[in-house]
């Protein structure tokens, strides 16, 4: 009878302990059909529209207000079931922090501070080589990545009358190269956002000591529509090649929304340019079919062509989430 009773407090502990947890198992897969450019063969493309990932997330309550949490993502070429990166388990967002009413801090591989207050129309996606991420990408101050920073610690504050601090420290691990650090403060209240970044990669071999880059984000939802803007100054960079930005649109139509951005980035002798547009209709809260079009010189210099005039480009495809 006493081992019972032990064995059933355990068994109410343990319940108790689960009951102030949880963890999540959740992810997404998209996989779509392009034609970048004219002259360009038709091809599967995964992640245009989202990035296909299985993502393990959870927190803890530890009391007092403050949190354990963690996340674990990893995302994965749809088309092929080859993985979207060189690093395999986490190459997406991967950390462990705590928050409370102190703030939040996280420790791992998160969304760094510049991308994170980017604003863009439709995030990193739309026909391979126009979209506003691939054109603005190397303007990053030697971030490595343009979404994700390794080897990172980062802080945001609480929120004060919609503004909020973000701070990012990624030491280099070399010797006699700088290490990375960001400052972001953001404002978001109802239907305006804005964000201030000044962010500097850490160094590499190659670049033992980068210099930072500076960018001013701001959105604006009218209901009808929201209004996006970025721009990015990198110090790096030659004159002729050191700004660019990113000017979108989206709007609810019908079951979906339509979205549209013009997007420079300055290059010596012809500034990239492109323009992109799509639709996406909800075919339920889970699944999403898409088609995308896109115009510009933007795709013909990624791929690695001479010549730098207009093209057209065009896709579609289906998304589902879980």
């Amino acid at each position: 009878m006493k081992k019972t009773l032990i064995a059933l407090a355990a068994v109410a502990a343990t319940s108790a302990s689960f009951a102030q947890s949880s963890v999540t198992l959740s992810g997404l897969v998209d996989v779509g059909i392009e034609k970048q450019f004219s002259g360009a063969p038709t091809k599967m493309a995964a992640n245009r529209n989202a990035t296909s990932n299985w993502t393990l997330s959870g927190t803890e309550d530890l009391g007092g207000g403050l949190k354990a949490v963690f996340k674990a993502s990893t995302s994965f070429n749809s088309d092929d079931g080859t993985l979207a990166s060189a690093n395999a388990f986490g190459n997406n967002d991967m950390f462990v922090g705590l928050t409370g009413n102190f703030g939040t801090l996280r420790a791992g591989r998160p969304i760094n501070t510049l991308y994170g207050n980017a604003f863009f129309a439709n995030g990193t996606k739309g026909v391979t080589g126009y979209d506003a991420n691939t054109l603005l990408a190397g303007l990053v101050a030697n971030a490595g990545s343009s979404v994700f920073v390794a080897n990172a610690v980062q802080y945001h504050s609480p929120r004060f009358a919609g503004f909020q601090v973000q701070v990012e420290y990624a030491p280099s691990e070399l010797a006699n190269a700088d290490d990375g650090f960001g400052l972001g403060i953001r404002y978001d209240n109802g239907p305006l956002s804005a964000s201030l970044v000044s962010y500097e990669g850490a160094g590499t071999a190659a670049l033992l000591k980068p210099k930072s880059v500076t960018q001013l984000g701001a959105a604006y939802d009218f209901s009808v529509a929201k209004v996006f803007f970025t721009y990015r100054d990198d110090s790096n960079k030659a004159s002729t090649a050191d700004t660019g930005y990113a000017l979108g649109v989206t709007a609810p139509v019908g079951p979906g929304s339509l979205y549209a951005s013009y997007n420079v980035a300055e290059a010596a002798g012809s500034d990239k340019r492109s323009i992109i547009a799509g639709y996406k209709y909800n075919l339920s809260k889970r699944t999403q079919a898409y088609f995308q079009l896109a115009n510009g010189n933007a795709a013909l210099n990624v791929s690695g062509a001479a010549t730098a005039k207009s093209s057209n480009g065009y896709g579609f495809g289906l998304t589902h989430s879980f």
